[in-house]
């Protein structure tokens, strides 16, 4: 089952807080393997209860939970993406969605970075 960006970044916040597969269950009350169905993409649409529970543990930042949130909506947004987001807290939740929902020609994607940096110019452009 392929990886999805809600999986990642819930992989990302529980190693940030460095808690195995079952405490994050257990603080929140969930099944282990529940967690880690929704972390391999096997499962990708928690319900808002199971998501606030997870939250409540994981303690991310209102950016963060404001991704997770988005990303429950949108499973088929790029890993890659979504790694290099949480990565840097300068990325305001507006320019991830943004960046997020450009659809490209062809097979070939910008890297992250390079999208970001788009989106940023654009974004910047229209505040002009």
């Amino acid at each position: 089952m392929p990886q999805t960006g809600l999986g990642t970044a819930l992989r990302e916040l529980r190693e940030r807080r460095t808690l195995s597969l079952r405490e994050l269950g257990q603080l929140a009350t969930i099944d282990h393997a529940y967690v880690h169905r929704l972390e391999s993409g096997e499962k990708a649409s928690p319900s808002q209860e199971l998501l606030e529970k997870l939250l409540k543990v994981l303690k991310p930042s209102d950016r963060d939970a404001e991704v997770i949130s988005w990303l429950v909506e949108h499973p088929d947004t790029d890993v890659d993406l979504v790694r290099y987001v949480l990565a840097d807290d300068s990325i305001a939740t507006d320019i991830f969605t943004a960046a997020a929902g450009v659809r490209h020609r062809g097979t070939a994607r910008p890297d992250p970075a390079t999208l970001i940096a788009r989106i940023r110019r654009a974004f910047e452009e229209d505040d002009e």
